[in-house]
C-alpha cells in the first residue's frame, strides 16, 4: 500500500483527509478509487490504515480501519552531521540515507567544504524537506528524518550529546566501525562524515577531544556520499542486529564492561561481540 505523511489536523480515530499534492496524486496518478486502501501516518512512529471513500483531485477522504507501529522505524537514534556537498549529492546523502535508518541530517561546515555559508535558503530549505518525506514515505519510516540548520564543526563536535560519536577518517588504520561498536548498544550516535578532501588532522584533534571516535571504513578511499552510506548502513544494522539477539536476555541498550554483567549466560557468537 501506499504510504502518505499528512498533517495532525487532518488526521482523526476515525478520518483521514489528504488533501493538494496528495490528493491529486491518489486520484490522478495512482488512480485509486474508493474502496481501495493506503496508509497515513502523523509523523509520531504511527501508521494508520485507511479505506478510502470519496476521491476527488482536491480533496481525499478515508476511514480509518487500523493503527498499528510502523516497523520501518529504526531502534537506533542516529545523526547524521553531513559536511555540506555539492547540491545533488548532498541531496543524494538526504534521501539515501533516510532509506538506511538515520533519524537527523545536521549540515556541516569543515575547513575544506565548498560552502562556508551557516545560511540555507528557504527554497533550499523546502526542497530537502521534501526529499525526506518522500523518501521517508517510501522505505515506510514512521518519522520523517529531522533536518537541522547548519552548523560549523566545532560547534558540531561540542554539542552532538550521543552516546556514542564517530568519525571515518581515511588515516584512522586501527580502528574499523564494527570494533568500534563491540560490547556497546548505544540509544543515540553520531557520525561525522567529512567533505571531498576529508577531514584535516586538526579537525580529527579536535574530534577526539569532544569524544569522537576515529574510526577506518576499509582499504579504500570513499567518495563524501559514498562514506556517509556506507557507514550509517552499517552501523544501523550491527547496533540493531545486537539489540535482536540480546532482547531474550532482557537488555537491548546500554554499554557492557563484560559478559559477567549478564544474568544468564550468553552463547558463545553473541560473545564475540564483546571481543574488541
Amino acid at each position: 500500500m501506499h504510504h502518505f505523511f499528512i498533517p495532525p489536523q487532518n488526521l482523526t480515530d476515525r478520518q483521514a483527509i489528504l488533501t493538494g499534492e496528495q490528493a491529486r496524486q491518489v486520484a490522478q496518478v495512482l488512480r485509486l478509487r474508493p474502496g481501495e486502501r493506503l496508509v497515513v501516518l502523523d509523523n509520531t512512529g504511527w501508521e494508520y490504515e485507511v479505506r478510502l471513500t470519496a476521491v476527488t483531485r482536491d480533496q481525499v477522504i478515508g476511514e480509518v480501519v487500523d493503527r498499528r507501529t510502523a516497523v520501518g522505524e529504526p531502534s537506533i537514534h542516529l545523526t547524521l552531521y553531513m559536511a555540506l556537498l555539492k547540491r545533488e549529492k548532498f541531496e543524494w546523502v538526504l534521501q539515501k540515507g533516510t532509506e538506511v535508518g538515520v533519524s537527523r541530517f545536521v549540515p556541516v561546515i569543515t575547513q575544506r567544504t565548498l560552502a562556508q555559508d551557516a545560511e540555507i535558503k528557504p527554497g533550499k530549505q523546502e526542497r530537502w524537506q521534501k526529499i525526506l518525506t518522500e523518501a521517508a514515505e517510501q522505505c515506510r519510516r514512521g518519522r520523517i528524518p529531522a533536518l537541522a540548520a547548519p552548523l560549523k564543526l566545532a560547534d558540531a563536535l561540542a554539542q552532538h550529546g550521543a552516546e556514542m560519536a564517530l568519525i571515518p577518517w581515511e588515516n584512522a588504520t586501527a580502528v574499523g566501525l564494527k570494533s568500534a561498536l563491540s560490547g556497546t548498544i548505544p540509544a543515540s550516535a553520531a557520525l561525522f562524515i567529512g567533505p571531498e578532501g576529508g577531514f584535516a588532522p586538526e579537525e580529527i584533534a579536535l574530534a577526539t577531544q569532544h569524544h569522537v571516535r576515529p574510526v577506518t571504513l576499509g582499504k579504500r578511499i570513499l567518495r563524501a556520499e559514498t562514506a556517509a552510506l556506507v557507514a550509517a548502513s552499517l552501523l544501523v544494522y550491527e547496533l540493531e542486529n545486537f539489540q535482536e539477539e540480546l532482547r531474550p536476555y532482557g537488555l537491548c541498550t546500554g554499554e557492557f564492561e563484560t559478559p559477567d554483567d549478564f544474568d544468564d549466560p550468553l552463547p558463545e557468537d553473541i560473545l564475540r561481540n564483546f571481543e574488541g
